[in-house]
């Protein structure tokens, strides 16, 4: 297309501002987003004039209401995880999805999992891994930062370790907030995590990957089996479990991921040059 638009998304209903922080990455990287359709229907989204979107995320709570796009609704996938959670894969495995999605190949995908299962099906597909990986690296450490608890229960950390966190959620309490409110509200999270973590300690993808990309040292708690997390150890993350609390380190280097963060920029900026 000539001249390029762009849409973003919205999380009509949900309340994870994981969502709304994808979306950040996204659209930092991008001229400017002209319209926002919902996640989770964007098969019913029609603009009035050709908009590429980046699908970058995780898909999908309809997955029947989320492919094929209207002609005028152009997929870029980059980032892009399938859930095991519920019918997704049984829906994008269908004939016409997978021949739909042959016609935007190579597909980028944000781990292993997803490009291989996709390949399994016929498609070209790689990784990407998730943009919200290319946040800039924060100019300064605060003097005396806080340790941020996110998501985590505060009873599994050492007394010392909840005696000076603070804890946050990603999760906002019902799903009565406007969109603009969500974003607004993730924004001025990665902005305290930004101005004022000295540690973070987190159950949550989407708090840990903007914190390595802003150079925040991370403590990272979940499954290493889980498919949708285990390859973070790709990074250099350890995967801490909830069984070997004392096995953990506490006071952990910032991940070192600049050479790499500029690659994924370059590599993204090259393939929306291309569209």
């Amino acid at each position: 297309m000539n001249e390029r638009h762009f849409a973003g998304f919205e999380y009509r209903g949900l309340n994870n501002l994981g969502d709304n922080i994808q979306s950040i990455a996204v659209e930092r990287l991008l001229p400017e987003v002209m319209e926002r359709f919902n996640r989770d229907t964007l098969s019913d989204a029609n603009p009035a004039v050709p908009m590429s979107i980046i699908m970058n995320g995780w898909f999908s709570y309809y997955p029947q209401t989320c492919l094929p796009f209207s002609k005028m609704l152009h997929p870029v996938f980059w980032g892009f995880h399938i859930t095991n959670w519920n019918d997704s894969w049984k829906y994008f495995s269908q004939r016409h999805i997978v021949e739909y999605l042959k016609l935007f190949e190579p597909i980028g995908c944000r781990e292993a999992y997803t490009a291989n299962r996709l390949a399994d099906l016929g498609l070209d597909a790689f990784v990407t891994y998730c943009l919200t990986l290319t946040f800039p690296m924060r100019e300064c450490r605060p003097v005396e930062g806080k340790i941020f608890v996110v998501d985590m229960f505060l009873d599994l950390l050492p007394e010392e370790i909840q005696e000076q966190s603070c804890y946050y959620s990603h999760i906002l309490p019902g799903s009565r907030f406007r969109e603009a409110q969500k974003r607004m509200y993730a924004r001025e999270l990665l902005m305290m995590y930004q101005k004022q973590a000295r540690l973070v300690i987190t159950t949550r993808l989407h708090s840990l990957l903007p914190c390595i990309a802003m150079g925040i040292p991370v403590v990272f708690f979940g499954n290493p089996n889980d498919y949708r997390i285990s390859w973070v150890t790709e990074l250099g993350v350890k995967i801490n479990t909830f069984q070997n609390t004392d096995e953990v380190d506490w006071n952990p280097a910032p991940i070192s991921f600049e050479d790499r963060k500029s690659n994924m920029i370059k590599d993204f900026k090259t393939k929306i040059n291309s569209i």
